[in-house]
């Protein structure tokens, strides 16, 4: 058993943290830029170190010029008051969806196209040091630089601190990795994803060390009336596929083209949880649908989905899911509107591991049908539960924010159980939201509340349903690693007093706190709890932790079962892939044991004869030792014969022997007749 605890105090940055930015008034919020023109498109994300960046498009003589803001984490602005000029090369006069990251070291990646090659459309890169530095250049680098529609791109970080970007050009979709120094490590070009289908709408997840899952479209058809398929695939460090062909996540081929970015979230083994709804059961009328894909490629739910409720008279639109690692459940909420679109709701459903619904066939209500219309903005997991947010449109346009807290049987968490996040009479346009961080999320949104401009509006909202900052603070660090690298860091849990938070892919938890002694809390699903008392936390400063957990174990059972649950005594191979090991061996009499192996993910194969093989995947741990492997078995109905019966020898004599061979346990009778 390793470990090491170090406590450090340094200083904790070179400026001075003054009083808390973000407001408790929800008639308020925080005001992010106070510029001329109109500010669009915000993304805002979380650093490392607790501090946050704001990307943003502003108009500017005509033409959308990117900026950046970077605040600490009560809100304040570290820049300049108009934040940092990234680029002024000409774009179009209409704007896509773009991307931006932050990388362990603390630097943002912004990735977008403009026309500043010919008038056409490519996609570039830039790396902004949190001093305001140009690391990749003044003009950052050219992903693309082609007469192709390059468009759209996403951008993710990988555990080995790289950026992977992917967009779509034309009828095709490139893939590009950067290290820090800005080399493109899948060529000049990057990688095309090509054929004779049209690949649209990439989504990227970091897996692994150095992997990452897309999502995308096969689209063919008509590209405003698609017959789309929903695909999803790992590459390797090198860009290539690890799976042997994409995984078909649905086929129903009735998602409209107008249905683009879906819910795509970590299942914490990694692979992920895909939310969408499409039109399979009706033209007029959408059905929700969620799947569960693991780290292997392999479908967990129904094929083409697990449907979330059987009201089939109503639209189940835009399907946000939220995994929850102690169960190993996913929720998920929708908008719950009529085919005339007149009356709206919001109503949630939870699914087992097996892709089995858990609050009826009809989910639950949480915002009930209404003539007034809400519509869902994000679904956030903080330990064992989920924080909602919604708007409440008060005319055509014009919102209020409101959160909720629901734990994991639905009930509502906080009293009172809903809390006001912006009650400005305004319109709030294209809500970004930073991870869990500091012990809060952080939101930003384009507001036209100032009459005649378009400006950024930011809030925060903690686990407890408060907003606001808490004055003065100190920032706690925790760098956490887990025995073996065998667990996914990121679902470990700091906690010091009623603050915690989750490391980011490198291990690194960071948490604003009031100055104090703490008991500090690392915990994970799958390994032991550390406490370290009497950690001190001093207002300006950083107090420094490094933990290592270790992995908890037990028997994992292996079970060999017909479908009707009794146990296959004839001898069954296995081979089974955990945390820490391969396994194989032979379940000789329904069952075998494998010995003291780590909690986490596994998935295996059986094979009963040849020709016969089931997969299986199960969680181990506190709740769970088992990974079943089920046999669909021939001739085992109730008019079936359910074993071949020998006599030797035959002509029966009084030495004569039965023999009844069969493949379960069961009870046989036979009578014998003179």
């Amino acid at each position: 058993m390793k470990k090491a605890f170090i406590l450090i105090v340094a200083l904790l940055f070179s400026h001075l943290l003054t009083w808390a930015q973000w407001n408790t008034n929800p008639a308020e919020n925080l005001r992010l830029t106070e510029q001329a023109g109109e500010q669009v498109i915000p993304k805002i994300r979380k650093a490392p170190n607790g501090d946050y960046y704001l990307g943003y498009f502003s108009l500017e003589k005509g033409n959308y010029n990117v900026r950046l803001q970077h605040f600490d984490s009560n809100g304040n602005k570290l820049w300049q008051n108009e934040g940092l000029l990234i680029s002024s090369h000409p774009s179009m006069s209409w704007l896509t969806d773009w991307d931006m990251a932050v990388d362990h070291d603390n630097h943002v990646i912004l990735t977008w196209q403009d026309i500043r090659m010919n008038e056409n459309n490519n996609v570039v890169a830039y790396r902004i040091a949190p001093d305001g530095g140009f690391d990749w250049g003044a003009d950052g680098i050219m992903l693309s630089n082609n007469t192709a529609f390059n468009v759209s791109p996403k951008v993710v970080i990988t555990a080995a601190n790289n950026a992977v970007i992917a967009w779509m050009s034309d009828d095709n979709l490139v893939r590009q990795k950067l290290n820090s120094s800005g080399q493109k490590l899948w060529g000049d070009d990057g990688i095309v994803m090509s054929g004779t289908a049209r690949y649209t709408w990439p989504q990227l997840m970091a897996v692994g060390t150095d992997d990452v899952l897309m999502k995308y479209y096969e689209d063919s058809g008509p590209g405003w009336a698609p017959t789309r398929n929903l695909m999803l695939q790992r590459f390797n460090a090198g860009g290539q596929a690890v799976w042997a062909s994409p995984t078909l996540v649905c086929n129903s081929g009735s998602i409209t083209a107008w249905t683009q970015i879906l819910s795509f979230v970590p299942d914490g083994n990694n692979g992920c949880f895909l939310a969408w709804h499409d039109y399979r059961l009706s033209g007029t009328i959408a059905s929700g649908w969620v799947q569960h894909i693991n780290s292997n490629g392999q479908i967990l739910f129904a094929a083409n989905g697990a449907k979330v409720s059987d009201t089939d008279n109503f639209n189940k639109l835009n399907p946000m899911a939220a995994y929850l690692p102690s169960t190993g459940n996913v929720m998920v909420f929708w908008n719950e509107v009529d085919g005339g679109q007149n009356f709206y709701g919001i109503f949630a459903q939870q699914f087992d591991p097996t892709g089995e619904r858990l609050w009826g066939n009809n989910g639950k209500a949480i915002v009930p049908v209404s003539s007034e219309t809400v519509s869902p903005v994000c679904l956030l997991p903080i330990e064992n539960d989920v924080v909602f947010v919604y708007e409440l449109y008060l005319d055509a346009v014009r919102t209020n924010l409101f959160a909720r807290r629901y734990n994991s049987v639905g009930d509502l968490v906080w009293n009172p159980g809903e809390t006001m996040v912006s009650t400005a009479f305004s319109s709030k346009v294209h809500a970004d939201i930073a991870g869990f961080s500091n012990n809060q999320w952080v939101f930003a949104w384009e507001d036209d509340r100032i009459a005649d401009n378009i400006e950024l509006y930011g809030q925060n909202l903690r686990p407890d349903g408060s907003l606001g900052s808490a004055g003065p603070q100190g920032l706690l660090q925790v760098q956490v690693s887990i025995e073996g690298n065998m667990a996914n860091v990121t679902e470990a849990t700091v906690q010091a007093g009623s603050q915690m938070t989750h490391p980011d892919a490198s291990g690194l938890a960071a948490l604003q706190l009031l100055p104090g002694v703490y008991s500090v809390i690392i915990s994970h699903p799958f390994t032991n709890t550390e406490v370290v008392d009497n950690v001190v936390v001093t207002e300006n400063q950083t107090a420094s932790l490094t933990v290592e957990l270790d992995m908890l174990r037990d028997n994992l059972i292996l079970k060999a079962v017909d479908q009707y649950g009794g146990s296959i005594v004839m001898p069954v191979n296995y081979s089974v892939t955990g945390p820490e090991n391969n396994y194989s061996g032979q379940i000789t009499t329904g069952t075998a044991v494998v010995a003291n192996v780590p909690y986490g993910q596994y998935v295996g194969t059986a094979a009963l004869e040849p020709g016969q093989n089931v997969e299986s995947s199960a969680v181990l741990n506190a709740d769970n030792n088992e990974l079943i492997f089920t046999f669909i078995l021939g001739g085992l109905g109730e008019s079936a014969a359910i074993a071949q019966p020998r006599i030797v020898p035959n002509p029966v004599n009084t030495e004569s022997v039965l023999f009844i061979e069969s493949k379960t346990t069961q009870v046989i009778h036979f009578q014998l007749f003179d």
